[in-house]
């Protein structure tokens, strides 16, 4: 499959929240966010499955283009077969099961419901097996914003998953809501906690993790200086400046 471009990407993911904006019970009110569930039966036409994947709980997410039975596991552990129909999205149990995982649970089918978009999109270009690559796209845990891209069909669908899940207009109008102006200069849990609060209700009422908002939200220009995954980060910074004033 051709690379696509953010631009590209940004396009396809328009189109997608068009969609599901012109939904009959959408339609006629406010959109606040998007529920991937919802998207994927009632826009894309998929079906989602909830089984444990894997006994490591790395995998969090698969889905093929074609009939085909993949392995899964019990609540004992033991492996059965779920055979896939090519339009089924596969999502690992502990995620829909532990509130706390909701996140990760939405960004794993989006992600997955990615690569059937681009399947839909470039029918005879995306997701082609090969002996390098299998026919079955697998998301697994850490794989969702690597900052190298080792894989361009797992890249992409990274980038589309987080288009269509934070559009610009639905992350301007919660930040609005919750009072965080028109952009966020630093994001800081120990140095700027009542922005860093208010910017993870947010990401709770976005329906996804903290770390999948701040990467959209400096993507899009509305985040400056993202210190979320490390606090004390920032006082090297400011270390630095007063080292190259002296």
């Amino acid at each position: 499959m051709k690379h696509l471009s953010r631009d590209n990407i940004e396009i396809i993911a328009n189109r997608v929240f068009k969609a599901y904006k012109a939904l009959p019970d959408i339609k006629n009110s406010e959109c606040y966010r998007v529920e991937p569930e919802k998207l994927i039966l009632e826009v894309l036409g998929l079906n989602i499955g909830i089984e444990h994947l894997s006994l490591s709980g790395d995998t969090l997410g698969l889905t093929t283009f074609r009939e085909m039975g993949v392995e899964v596991y019990d609540e004992a552990d033991e492996p059965f077969i779920y055979f896939l129909d090519g339009k089924t999205i596969l999502v690992e149990k502990s995620l829909k099961e532990d509130i706390t995982k909701v996140g990760r649970y939405n960004f794993s089918l989006m992600h997955e419901a990615s690569h059937q978009i681009y399947k839909m999109l470039f029918p005879n270009d995306y997701g082609i097996p090969s002996r390098e690559r299998s026919p079955v796209h697998f998301n697994k845990v850490n794989n969702e914003h690597k900052k190298t891209i080792t894989d361009w069909e797992e890249w992409q669908a990274n980038a589309l998953a987080s288009a269509i899940l934070l559009p610009r207009e639905l992350v301007e109008k919660g930040m609005f809501r919750f009072s965080l102006g028109d952009k966020i200069e630093v994001l800081n849990k120990i140095y700027f906690h009542k922005v860093y609060e208010q910017f993870s209700g947010l990401a709770q009422f976005l329906g996804v993790s903290r770390q999948a908002l701040a990467i959209r939200m400096k993507q899009l220009g509305l985040l400056n200086n993202n210190y979320l995954n490390n606090p004390d980060g920032i006082i090297e910074i400011v270390g630095e400046k007063h080292d190259n004033e002296r």
